[in-house]
């Protein structure tokens, strides 16, 4: 996992800090290795539904 994005939050009150928070975004790895993506035909679809 990598982590993408990192905020931070400080609340005051009157002067004061009474918390700090922080987040992360956690992202897994990309496993796409480019080539091409296989699409269904629609039309032998739509043929099996309008017979």
């Amino acid at each position: 996992m990598k982590k993408q994005t990192v905020n931070f939050a400080v609340k005051t009150e009157k002067g004061v800090v009474t918390r700090v928070g922080h987040s992360a975004v956690l992202q897994p790895n990309l496993k796409f290795k480019g080539g091409s993506v296989k699409w269904a035909d629609d039309k032998k679809l739509v043929k099996a539904n309008n017979a």
